[in-house]
């Protein structure tokens, strides 16, 4: 129960995400603020399509674990970019909460699959 709540719960954030960061000027500035105006349309594709992997994923664990693995290696990238431009714990917080549990649904969708 708990871990298909975790999918829904990321998966929507991550296709919201996505969806604001191809269109709305505070996206789109935050990406400039952190140096990846360049990568933001590519960015916001793994954004929308991992979110979506996560929500029709429910009987295919294959593509939890790589939705969900994608999703991780994003978050990581997303707190490591805001600890170099030294944004505060608060504005940190997300990406480490986004990490954690992504990490938890790669980590039960690897031990489902087994």
């Amino acid at each position: 129960m708990t871990l298909k709540v975790f999918r829904i719960f990321s998966g929507l954030s991550h296709l919201f995400y996505g969806i604001f960061a191809l269109c709305d000027p505070f996206y789109i500035d935050e990406f400039e603020r952190f140096g990846f105006s360049d990568f933001r349309l590519l960015i916001a594709l793994f954004q929308i399509f991992g979110g979506i992997g996560l929500l029709i994923s429910f009987q295919k664990i294959k593509l939890v674990e790589i939705s969900s693995g994608i999703l991780t290696i994003m978050m990581a990238g997303a707190l490591i970019t805001r600890i170099i431009i030294k944004d505060d714990l608060i504005r940190c917080l997300p990406a480490l909460g986004y990490l954690l549990i992504n990490s938890f649904i790669f980590i039960k969708s690897i031990k489902i699959s087994k």
